[in-house]
């Protein structure tokens, strides 16, 4: 059998959080929750900083490598920006 590492906690804007690289968060604006599954035993986590990203009605925006877009709608990103990339933009 194997451990799966859970993660299912409230977020806003400049909180960071621990996941692995090759998961798939999901993230629900309405309750502004972020919620991922993954092997307990995978050795790829990494710290993200949850970012709002605000596009308007362009056709594009720009994120750090590797960031993992969450949620995308009217205007506004949810991403999980990679913390040591996050800290290099300021």
């Amino acid at each position: 059998m194997s451990e799966i590492k859970v993660i299912d906690r409230h977020v806003e804007a400049f909180d960071t959080v621990s996941v692995s690289e090759s998961a798939t968060p999901k993230y629900d604006r309405d309750d502004g929750r972020i919620r991922a599954a993954y092997p307990a035993s995978a050795d790829d986590e990494r710290e993200y900083v949850f970012s709002i990203y605000r596009y308007g009605d362009a056709d594009t925006f720009s994120v750090a490598e590797g960031a993992k877009i969450l949620d995308y709608a009217e205007g506004i990103a949810h991403v999980l920006t990679p913390a040591d990339a996050y800290e290099g933009e300021n």
